[in-house]
């Protein structure tokens, strides 16, 4: 450790630079006392006296005007590391790492994160995809610095807030047999082939989950990763299956049927990130912005 005070040495520099304790106290946001124990305790330190007090003035002795020297160099070389620490800021752009579902990559991101970064366009954002548990996962290695999964695992190192609910519905082919009906149980689709999600995938936990608690068993005709080739292969009747409503686009709705579960299901969607990083000014910044309804439109829908 050095045997002298940094701080001693900046107010040193201040006394004498304004030759008065009262304006260094009034400039350094100190009192007076303040002032006085700080030069007090940097003659201390050095072992010799520094300045000379007579009649309101200030003078320095010749070991202060050795110190004084110094004080002054380290003085500058703080204002140029702050003014350098400054341009950093404005050099270095802001990024923030997203991650999120197939779906919702799709879906909402490009129209929530193009609202976003309109409103805050020094901001580079990255969006990475991939199941609930794949994105939550990303978070605890530090791929990514916020997701919004559905049904994530309850982990103590992340912070969870509550987003949106989504509702779960069949999809067929136009020509299937439950497509003229209204709504439909899951026992009535225990016999059809069905398509479900990955390992990994909220949407299959909760459909299996609901299955299991009825005692279901489903005859499963392939997993799959990709919601596009899902909603083909049901397009083309090789089989039904449960997907995110909002999954479904407008032009999809006249090749495939969308079907009402009853009793209904649904997928509590999650804003995720680390409670380490929960002062981020950007993950604040981008959590308040999704969650407000006059900026998210989707929280209307």
């Amino acid at each position: 450790m050095y045997s002298y005070s940094l701080n001693s040495l900046v107010v040193f520099y201040k006394v004498v630079q304004l030759k008065s304790f009262s304006k260094a106290a009034e400039v350094l946001c100190l009192t007076q006392p303040g002032i006085s124990n700080h030069i007090s305790q940097l003659e201390v330190q050095t072992g010799r006296p520094l300045l000379k007090r007579e009649k309101g003035t200030i003078e320095l002795t010749p070991e202060g005007k050795v110190i004084f020297k110094y004080a002054e160099r380290i003085v500058k070389i703080t204002e140029e590391l702050e003014k350098r620490i400054k341009s950093m800021d404005e050099e270095v752009k802001p990024h923030l790492n997203v991650g999120t579902t197939t779906i919702y990559s799709r879906a909402i991101m490009p129209e929530l994160l193009g609202s976003f970064q309109k409103t805050f366009p020094q901001v580079m954002i990255k969006l990475d995809t991939g199941s609930s548990e794949e994105m939550e996962n990303t978070l605890l290695s530090g791929h990514n610095d916020i997701v919004i999964v559905a049904n994530p695992k309850i982990s103590k190192k992340l912070h969870v807030i509550p987003f949106l609910k989504e509702e779960l519905v069949l999809i067929t082919s136009k020509d299937h047999a439950l497509s003229n009906k209204e709504s439909v149980s899951l026992r009535e689709i225990k016999d059809y082939p069905l398509i479900i999600r990955e390992e990994g995938s909220a949407t299959r936990k909760v459909v299996l989950s609901a299955l299991k608690s009825m005692r279901i068993a489903p005859s499963v005709l392939i997993e799959v990763k990709s919601t596009e080739f899902i909603k083909e292969w049901v397009s083309k009747g090789k089989g039904i299956s449960v997907l995110v409503k909002r999954s479904i686009l407008e032009d999809e709705k006249r090749r495939l049927k969308m079907i009402p579960l009853a009793p209904s299901l649904l997928l509590e969607i999650y804003i995720l990130f680390l409670k380490s990083m929960k002062y981020n000014i950007w993950i604040q910044k981008f959590t308040d912005y999704i969650r407000d309804p006059a900026c998210n439109p989707f929280l209307q829908r």
